[in-house]
């Protein structure tokens, strides 16, 4: 199991510009301590989640770094135009002599992203399918001839080509006819932070009913909130000061009216909670044994989930030292794959 990290590009007490640059270094430094994926997310229109531009900060983060691999978490297809995306992520793939992995979405339930980008809400399901088919062809082929309801091109070929053979491929959605889709294509399966491992064992089977093998495994990336502290009412402590502020700070892109200080409501926050890896590293050692065991897990990813910066380097190394080399060998205690599925 691979280890990953998640940046969301969170604005906190600090500027945007110091935002970015302190997830950055962030980034370089879960290289140096052995971690082996970075995940950039997407979002646009929020001062809180300055992620708008996943491609240049893909481009940052191939610059700083020599040998993690960089991945989009997920690129929201329908708001872009798939030749730019093939052109921007094959220069990614070159600038970082092939370290490039490609997740794709729809773009997940903010209204106000369609709004302004002046996307149909109810057609952007068909609308990604038609952009990954030109965007794949355009990453793999030369001269290629697209007519859609939305893309057209004759006898196209995009530069610079991509340094990988192919670019791998993950999708952001449990939607069954996705899930399926990527079984029968062979694409990894990427799940959120609130995704339980009863939820993740049953998109694994679906996957798997769609796949030429049907035992083969999904390339599967799981997010997790991730804090972790000597004991788990310290690393509790810790971790709700940025659990509320994660709320409060995505409420707008959900077209909320709520207050911005209104109070978080408490089933909010148990819902962060109840697949977190927060805790002391046994409790973190245990959950993550537990997600193992219930699904084939390729790469867990740490969301961020404390609020002060002063902590990143010491949290995501201990991460890497307590939990991630001695959690794949604790005793799997959870339920069976088929037992969790009833």
């Amino acid at each position: 199991m691979r280890l990953g990290l998640f940046l969301n590009f969170e604005h906190g007490a600090n500027d945007g510009a110091e935002t970015i640059r302190t997830q950055i270094d962030l980034a370089v430094k879960a290289e140096t301590l052995g971690f082996e994926e970075l995940w950039v997310s997407e979002h646009h229109f929020n001062r809180f989640s300055q992620s708008g531009s996943i491609l240049p900060l893909m481009a940052a983060l191939a610059a700083r770094t020599s040998k993690i691999r960089i991945g989009s978490a997920a690129i929201l297809l329908p708001l872009h135009d798939p030749i730019r995306v093939a052109e921007d992520l094959a220069t990614i793939d070159v600038l970082s002599c092939g370290r490039v992995d490609f997740g794709f979405a729809r773009g997940g339930p903010f209204p106000i992203q369609y709004e302004h980008f002046s996307v149909a809400a109810d057609e952007s399901a068909e609308q990604t399918h038609e952009a990954t088919e030109f965007l794949l062809r355009l990453l793999d082929e030369d001269y290629v001839s697209f007519q859609g309801r939305w893309y057209r091109s004759d006898a196209l070929t995009t530069w610079p080509r991509i340094v990988q053979k192919t670019l791998p491929v993950w999708v952001a959605s449990s939607t069954k006819e996705t899930v399926i889709e990527a079984g029968r294509r062979g694409w990894g399966l990427m799940a959120g932070h609130g995704a339980s491992p009863e939820k993740i064992a049953g998109l694994v089977e679906t996957y798997r009913s769609a796949a030429p093998d049907k035992e083969a495994d999904p390339n599967f990336v799981v997010l997790r909130n991730a804090c972790i502290a000597d004991d788990d009412q310290t690393a509790l402590n810790l971790a709700l000061p940025a659990i509320e502020r994660f709320i409060r700070g995505m409420r707008p892109m959900f077209a909320s009216k709520t207050p911005a200080d209104a109070p978080v409501p408490a089933a909010s926050i148990d819902g962060f909670l109840a697949q977190a890896l927060i805790g002391s590293p046994e409790t973190c050692r245990r959950k993550l044994a537990e997600l193992c065991a219930a699904a084939p897990i390729g790469s867990i990813v740490l969301k961020q989930t404390w609020a002060d910066p002063a902590l990143n380097e010491e949290m995501i190394s201990r991460f890497r030292t307590e939990v991630m080399p001695i959690a794949q060998d604790e005793p799997k205690e959870a339920p069976s794959r088929r037992a969790v599925q009833g």
